[in-house]
C-alpha cells in the first residue's frame, strides 16, 4: 500500500512541477525572454506528464512561433534548420486542436495561428520573389507548405520560384506534388512543361506530360500546339494531323492552329517529295498552300509563315535548275515568281536575316532581276 501512495505522490508532484514550468514559460514569453521560455517548456515536456494537455501544446507552439518570427540574431542557433523548426510549431498547434474541443479558446486560437503562419510564408515568399531572391522565396513558400500541406498554392508558388532560380527538377517536384492533392492548374502545366523542356527530357517523356495537360484542358490551344510539335519531333505525323484536324473543327477561326496545320502539311509534303510519292506530295502541297495563304491573309507580316511558304513553293534548288532543261527551268521560274513576294515580305519584316538574304539572292539571280540583286547587296 505504501508503494502505491509513493507512486501517486511522485506522479502528482511531477505533474505539479510540469504545470509550474508551463507557468514559468508563460512568464518568460510575456517578457520576450525566449531562450528561458523555450528551456522551461522543453523541460516541462521532458517530464511527459502534460502530453495530453492542449494548453501545454499551445504554449509550446506560441514560444517556438515567436522565436521563429524574431529578428534577434542570438536566437538563430535555435532555428538553424528552419523546416524542422516550423514542423515543430505546426505539430504543437495541431496537437492543441486534436486535444481540445472545437469551441474551446485553445482550439480556435491554434487554428488562427496556423492560418497566420501560412499567410506569413506566402506573403514573405511573394515579397522575396518580387525582390528576385528566388532561393529565399522557395524557403518561404516551403514554410507555407509545411503549415498547410493540403493547400496547393504554396507548392505552385515554390515551383514558379524554382523555375526562375533555374532549379528545374525542384520545380518539377513541386508541380508533381500538386497533382497528389489537387488538379494542377493550367499555368501549372505551363510551368511543368517548361521545366521539363529545360531539363532536356526525351520527347517521349514530354509527350506524357503534354498528354496529361491535354486531358485536363482539352481545348487550351497552347497545349494542342505543344502536343503537335512533340508528335512531329517523334515522327508521329499521322497522330499530329489527327490532333490538328479535331482542334480546327472545334476552333475553325483560330489562326495559330491554321498556321500549325500549314507547317505540318508542309513537312508531310516534303517527306512525300523526298520519298518519291508524287500524289501524296501534291495533295499535301495544295493543303499546305491553302492554309499558308489563309493564315497570311489575316497575318501578312508574320515572318515565319512568309519564309516557310516561300521555301515550300520554291523547293527546287539552284543545282536542280542548272541540271534540268529549259522547259523545267521555265516551270521552276514560275514557282520562283510565285514564291518571291512572300520571301520579299519576310525580308521586309526581318531585314538582315541571313537565310532570307541567301534565298532572295538566288531568286533574283534565277529571274535575272539584276537591279534588285544589286540593291539587295548594297550596290
Amino acid at each position: 500500500m505504501k508503494y502505491l501512495v509513493f507512486i501517486l505522490i511522485f506522479f502528482f508532484s511531477e505533474k505539479a512541477t510540469s504545470q509550474d514550468l508551463i507557468s514559468v514559460a508563460s512568464t518568460f514569453l510575456n517578457d520576450k525572454n525566449y531562450i528561458e521560455a523555450k528551456s522551461s517548456i522543453d523541460e516541462a515536456f521532458a517530464l511527459k506528464t502534460i502530453v495530453d494537455n492542449p494548453g501545454a501544446w499551445f504554449m509550446k507552439a506560441r514560444i517556438y512561433h515567436e522565436i521563429f518570427l524574431s529578428k534577434d540574431r542570438s536566437l538563430d542557433r535555435l532555428k538553424e534548420n528552419k523546416s524542422e523548426f516550423v514542423k515543430t510549431i505546426v505539430e504543437a498547434y495541431n496537437k492543441t486542436i486534436t486535444l481540445s474541443v472545437r469551441t474551446s479558446n485553445f482550439n480556435v486560437l491554434a487554428k488562427n495561428q496556423i492560418e497566420i503562419l501560412w499567410a506569413y510564408g506566402i506573403n514573405e515568399g511573394q515579397r522575396l520573389f518580387q525582390a528576385q531572391s528566388f532561393d529565399k522565396a522557395i524557403a518561404a513558400f516551403e514554410i507555407a507548405k509545411i503549415t498547410k500541406p493540403g493547400e496547393s498554392r504554396s507548392y505552385i508558388s515554390a515551383a514558379v520560384s524554382a523555375l526562375y532560380a533555374g532549379k528545374y527538377q525542384l520545380a518539377v517536384d513541386y508541380y508533381m506534388a500538386v497533382k497528389d492533392i489537387d488538379v494542377l492548374p493550367r499555368d501549372g502545366y505551363d510551368g511543368l512543361i517548361l521545366a521539363k523542356r529545360n531539363l532536356r527530357v526525351s520527347d517521349q517523356n514530354l509527350i506524357e506530360v503534354v498528354g496529361d495537360a491535354r486531358f485536363e484542358y482539352p481545348n487550351h490551344i497552347p497545349f494542342i500546339i505543344e502536343e503537335v510539335r512533340t508528335l512531329i519531333r517523334l515522327d508521329r505525323l499521322n497522330e499530329a494531323e489527327s490532333v490538328l484536324n479535331i482542334a480546327i473543327k472545334r476552333n475553325p477561326n483560330e489562326s495559330s492552329l491554321v498556321l500549325r496545320q500549314a507547317d505540318l502539311f508542309d513537312i508531310i509534303f516534303k517527306d512525300a517529295y523526298i520519298n518519291g510519292e508524287p500524289e501524296r506530295s501534291e495533295r499535301y502541297f495544295e493543303m499546305a498552300a491553302t492554309n499558308y495563304e489563309r493564315f497570311l491573309n489575316g497575318n501578312p507580316t508574320h515572318f515565319a509563315a512568309n519564309y516557310n511558304y516561300a521555301v515550300m513553293i520554291n523547293l527546287m534548288s539552284n543545282e536542280e535548275y542548272e541540271m534540268r532543261g529549259d522547259e523545267s527551268q521555265d516551270i521552276g521560274h514560275d514557282w520562283t515568281r510565285k514564291a518571291l513576294p512572300f520571301m520579299e515580305k519576310a525580308w521586309e519584316v526581318k531585314s538582315g536575316d541571313v537565310k532570307v538574304l541567301e534565298a532572295l539572292s538566288v531568286f533574283y539571280k534565277r529571274l535575272k532581276m539584276d537591279d534588285k540583286l544589286a540593291a539587295l547587296n548594297g550596290n
